[in-house]
């Protein structure tokens, strides 16, 4: 498979399934950063757990394990999150969305077998983003916040203005 192909499926792939089945970007990001802090503090002991009880689990390579661990809290955000996003607000849900596949990209890089890294990585297209790596981090997180705290507010002049007319009509 080619290296950008790989990319572009790594990359695209949250962005894709967040707008079809209308899903917070924001939230999807924030749980890529939640499984990356599962995998790195508690991964070891999580693949120790699994294979003390449960001796066939050594089939599966530590690799694996992690990227489960690392997935598993954006796979729950499809599945409790599934359409949350209403209206024109899922066409500028695509931005946080980019901003957790290319996440998804730099945290999953390390996880790959050897063969699927190689091929990763000797994509120039894949040279620019570990070059962009802090701002794509950066521009994440701001960006995510910034989404989730305007939902914040959105919702509560929702909230707010719907009990007012609800008076209104008393």
């Amino acid at each position: 498979m080619s290296s950008t192909i790989l990319l572009a499926l790594i990359v695209l792939a949250p962005v894709v399934l967040a707008f079809v089945l209308k899903v917070n970007g924001a939230v999807l990001f924030m749980s890529l950063c939640v499984g990356s802090v599962l995998v790195r503090y508690t991964g070891s002991d999580v693949i120790s757990f699994v294979t003390t009880f449960l001796p066939h689990a050594n089939k599966f390579s530590e690799d694996t394990m992690q990227l489960s661990l690392l997935l598993l809290p954006a796979a729950l955000s499809f599945v409790f999150m599934f359409h949350s996003v209403k209206g024109l607000n899922a066409l500028i849900n695509i931005l946080p969305a980019l901003g957790a596949g290319l996440l998804m990209a730099i945290l999953i890089e390390p996880l790959l077998s050897v063969c699927e890294q190689i091929t990763l990585t000797s994509s120039s297209l894949w040279q620019d983003v570990i070059q962009a790596q802090t701002l794509i981090v950066l521009t994440g997180v701001l960006m995510s916040l910034l989404f989730l705290w305007l939902k914040r507010f959105s919702s509560h002049n929702t909230v707010h203005h719907r009990s007012s007319k609800h008076q209104e009509t008393d």
